[in-house]
């Protein structure tokens, strides 16, 4: 199979050779461990042509720089952040909307230009067949959260204040605009991400979430489903409770943190009714496990998501505190363990 084919056919429950696998590693592992990390991700292809890898090799740190140094950057809606420069997102510094008198003169980026959409949709012929392409469905919550500041927009949300509904609302009719573009130009997925948990509850009550977010990311996801589009949503943290709203509003491939929630029972809710992209644990088996270890949680998330049609997709974030040799258990492991179930 070819790597759009074998991942459509694991999102689609159409049957695949295999699990298909996909790789992130942050900038600081590929700092730290250099040439023969790169040499393992060619010896170990993920189905993604190894994207995530060589967009993070751009922002390594160079000459006496280290991954330790702290930067301060303004992103593209106007907040300022500082962040560890090799390997963090970081934290907000100075939030775009520090209060709602703001809000008035506030200008929205405008959106990528025709040109941009056109030579996309180029790009999008020449990968297919082979491989899978994918479009930005753009930020929300933690955009709209990073824009007033974190507290600021906890406080918006319980005293239900009207800016953040027109916020939203905005955002909304932004991110369906470009999903719009991407869909004509001929992607396979559309792809969201939100942090909406905790290490062990969610970031707001679940009747909050199904209020003010659940409408509106049902009419982000429906711009790309009703065009046969699938989407992808990710998220950290424990989202137990909305698992189910995200399948029923159209997620056809789920990225959860399931380990904090148990994957065991992640896989009695969602087996055979979503594909999962695995978050094999990044914050005690990968970088402080053993290889045995590492093996083992690939395999329960296999057992946990995969069936015989499809369902699982091997994923597992590499930071800069993973030693090498965990890197290459956890790799081999997609690869040998992956074909147990969806073959």
């Amino acid at each position: 199979m070819t790597p759009r084919e074998r991942i459509l056919a694991s999102m689609e429950f159409t049957g695949s050779d295999r699990c298909p696998i996909h790789h992130y590693i942050f900038p600081g592992a590929l700092w730290r461990h250099g040439q023969k990390l790169l040499d393992l991700v060619e010896r170990y292809p993920d189905d993604f042509e190894n994207e995530n890898i060589r967009n993070n090799l751009k922002n390594m740190p160079s000459g006496d720089e280290t991954d330790e140094d702290v930067i301060e950057y303004e992103d593209g809606w106007g907040t300022v952040w500082r962040r560890l420069r090799g390997y963090t997102s970081g934290e907000v510094l100075r939030p775009a909307l520090p209060d709602w008198d703001a809000w008035a003169d506030y200008e929205f980026p405008a959106p990528p230009s025709d040109e941009y959409f056109e030579q996309f949709a180029a790009s999008v012929k020449e990968r297919h067949p082979e491989q899978f392409v994918s479009g930005s469905g753009g930020g929300f919550f933690q955009l709209m959260s990073h824009m007033r500041g974190p507290a600021n927009f906890y406080m918006d949300l319980a005293e239900d204040h009207p800016g953040a509904h027109e916020l939203a609302d905005r955002m909304v009719e932004h991110n369906l605009h470009n999903i719009r573009r991407y869909v004509a130009a001929g992607v396979d997925c559309i792809r969201f991400g939100d942090d909406w948990g905790g290490q062990n509850q969610l970031l707001i009550r679940p009747e909050m979430w199904r209020e003010f977010f659940k409408p509106r990311y049902a009419k982000m996801f429906a711009a790309a489903r009703e065009e046969g589009v699938h989407v992808w949503f990710h998220s950290d943290g424990w989202i137990l409770e909305i698992i189910d709203d995200l399948i029923e509003i159209g997620a056809t491939l789920l990225n959860p943190q399931h380990d904090c929630m148990g994957t065991k029972r992640v896989g009695e809710m969602v087996r055979g009714r979503v594909c999962i992209r695995t978050d094999i644990d990044r914050q005690w088996t990968i970088p402080f496990g053993t290889p045995a270890q590492i093996e083992a949680a690939v395999a329960e998330a296999i057992e946990a998501f995969a069936t015989p049609e499809g369902g699982c997709m091997l994923h597992g974030e590499v930071g800069q505190e993973v030693p090498f040799e965990n890197i290459e258990a956890l790799y081999s492991a997609f690869y040998r363990l992956g074909r147990t179930r969806e073959s």
